[in-house]
């Protein structure tokens, strides 16, 4: 069964399917010109918008901690830890440089706030705490960050440790980054409720509060700006990944290797900003969206065809163009199917489509009485 559902105008489709490189580098945009590398990812579609050197093997500094709060974020739900789960801070985490929430040897603090601590304050402690807690070891927590990259399919990232204080062997890159924060923001957008927050405490209505102020200065300056992770070493400079949604559609831009903190953070904002100025998100179907229903001889209910997937549609801004739906499914098994989007004759994007419930077939006796029916009436 198949049936052409209708030709809509609509602005210069991208694949659905997979990363499409949009046509911004061609266009030869001056974006990010202090950068070394940089992405502008819309994360609905996995389109590449923006790509200055996004493949590029670079030092994340703490741009790592993505991967560790992904890390952090499995074991919640797991439920190896819960964010109640109560950690006594040893020597190892203590001895850290750079930034940290100084925690001290024998201290009690929950996941809660060691969250807090690397969301805000990218606390190179709480993150190695974290570390040995889920893992043993910062070294074998590592391991899980390489074996997680290798599971995503991250072909330029290697880890070190779990700060983005290593030079030797620890690398990702802009494409790489984009994915795993992609990732993250997937399965765990709670993250967000941490990175937003332009300040909190830790050890609150204690004898020893301590100030948290968020690394990232744009948080509770910039609307709609939610996160992601700022980064800074001497050999990797400043780098950044934002995160920002508006109205429908949802982008993630990284850069690495500015001189400035402050060039990095207008850059990186004027990316996101272009992208949102130049390209929308047109919603073509919703999950369980009603496409057909039909009743059947040999069935007990009328059967709900729907659409299993909310099904995007990206394109630029003011410019039209035509495209056109099918669907088609099998009447037996388990009634799979497929809702595809066209553009000029070439299959662009598809989402699955199935039975809404369950479809029970009629016993013998319930069939016999249906053929008997259909043959009086």
């Amino acid at each position: 069964m198949k049936k052409i559902l209708g030709v809509f105008l609509i602005g210069i489709l991208f694949s659905i399917t997979g990363i499409f490189t949009a046509s911004a580098k061609s266009e030869e945009v001056a974006l990010c010109q202090g950068s070394t590398s940089a992405i502008l990812f819309e994360r609905s579609t996995n389109t590449v918008l923006y790509n200055k050197e996004m493949n590029l093997r670079l030092p994340p500094a703490s741009m790592t901690k993505i991967m560790t709060l992904l890390l952090i974020y499995e074991a919640l739900d797991s439920e190896q830890i819960t964010k109640t789960t109560m950690l006594t801070i040893g020597e190892e985490p203590t001895k850290v440089e750079g930034s940290k929430a100084f925690l001290s040897i024998g201290e009690e603090i929950s996941v809660d706030e060691l969250l807090k601590c690397i969301c805000i304050a990218s606390a190179n402690d709480a993150a190695i705490a974290m570390a040995i807690e889920l893992a043993g070891s910062e070294a074998q927590f590592v391991n899980k960050m390489n074996e997680k990259a290798t599971v995503l399919g991250l072909k330029n990232t290697h880890f070190s440790d779990c700060t983005g204080l290593s030079s030797k062997n620890h690398y990702t890159s802009a494409y790489d980054l984009a994915v795993i924060s992609d990732y993250l923001l997937d399965h765990y957008p709670d993250v967000l409720n941490y990175t937003n927050l332009q300040e909190d405490y830790i050890r609150k209505n204690t004898a020893k509060p301590f100030w948290l102020v968020n690394t990232n200065k744009m948080i509770g300056r910039v609307k709609y700006l939610d996160g992601l992770k700022t980064g800074y070493t001497s050999f990797s400079k400043y780098c950044i990944t934002l995160h920002m949604t508006q109205e429908n559609m949802s982008l993630i831009s990284v850069v690495f290797g500015y001189e400035k903190a402050t060039t990095r953070n207008a850059e990186s904002l004027e990316l996101l900003r272009y992208g949102f100025a130049n390209y929308k998100l047109e919603k073509l179907a919703s999950k369980g969206m009603v496409l057909e229903s039909f009743e059947h001889i040999l069935y007990k209910d009328k059967v709900d065809m729907i659409v299993d997937e909310d099904l995007y549609y990206l394109c630029k801004k003011n410019e039209t163009v035509n495209y056109e739906t099918k669907y088609s499914y099998s009447l037996g098994g388990n009634f799979a199917g497929k809702y595809e989007v066209y553009l000029d004759g070439k299959l662009v994007g598809e989402s699955p489509i199935r039975a809404k419930e369950e479809v029970r077939r009629k016993n013998i006796f319930e069939l016999l009485f249906s053929v008997i029916r259909e043959c009086l009436n």
